[in-house]
């Protein structure tokens, strides 16, 4: 009972941003159909989803590091979904946004 608590928890830090950016993306795409001139909003939107995905990422892998630290195996397994889950999305727009080497070229293709 005490890690099914813990992975809730865990869930609902990446689902409340995940869903935030959701619903402004929305706003933002109806917003956008009723200009003269659409623009790019997805483009920003993008950039705001990997820049949410980074940071939690990077907070997950500093929880993973302090767990395998206090030797909390079992909790710190519980990270390895998280991260996993963060790693594709991570690298598939790192790899848009700075251009394809060979590494890029094959993550871009496992995408499409």
């Amino acid at each position: 009972m005490k890690y099914f608590k813990l992975f809730f928890i865990r869930l609902i830090i990446v689902v409340i941003p995940l869903s935030a950016l959701y619903f402004y993306a929305q706003m933002a795409f109806e917003s956008n159909r009723k200009k003269e001139h659409p623009t790019d909003v997805g483009l920003g939107i993008a950039i705001l989803l990997f820049f949410i995905l980074l940071f939690l990422s990077i907070g997950f892998l500093i929880d993973f590091i302090k767990n395998i630290l206090k030797k909390e195996y079992k909790i710190a397994l519980l990270n390895i979904p998280f991260l996993l889950f963060f790693l594709l999305p991570i690298l598939y727009i790192g790899c848009q946004m700075t251009g394809s080497g060979c590494f890029c070229s094959w993550i871009i293709n496992v995408v499409k």
